[in-house]
């Protein structure tokens, strides 16, 4: 006499596989145009999206006369550049893993340049501000980040 969880186990392992095997089918299209949208960059989205950021940025400071040398500076330094072409992803799986590891780490070296830079000129310009001022870019530059999480 058969065992009765292992009869309820042999009814269901049959359905649960075909249902596993046809939920991997359908939601990989899924993913595939997920990753394929995340990958998708607009950079004149982007500018425009900066230039309102920096805009209503410079309304809430209510900048002087003498400060607007610095935040123009200040603006050029962190105004978005061309994004960097997304690598090919068949290419980069034809690397051996210290190729790919050694690409990988020149990436976040360069990203980690520019986020150096980005911070000095931050702290360039934020020394021009009055306190009252440093509260505002404070408070809106926090805003930047919570709306990026």
């Amino acid at each position: 006499m058969l065992h009765p969880t292992k009869t309820i186990f042999q009814k269901l392992s049959m359905p649960l596989s075909v249902l596993a095997l046809l939920t991997t089918v359908t939601l990989q299209p899924m993913i595939a145009q997920a990753e394929c949208a995340h990958d998708h960059w607009n950079q004149e989205k982007h500018s425009e999206n900066f230039e309102k950021r920096m805009n209503a940025l410079r309304d809430a400071l209510a900048l002087s006369e003498s400060q607007q040398v610095a935040w123009q500076e200040f603006t050029m330094a962190l105004k978005p550049t061309a994004h960097e072409a997304k690598h090919d992803r068949s290419e980069f799986s034809q690397l051996t893993t210290p190729e790919r590891l050694d690409r990988m780490l020149n990436m976040m070296k360069l990203r980690q340049e520019k986020m150096a830079s980005h911070v000095q000129s931050i702290e360039s310009f934020y020394s021009t501000l009055t306190s009252e001022q440093q509260k505002i870019f404070d408070q809106k530059f926090n805003q930047h980040f919570q709306h990026q999480k």
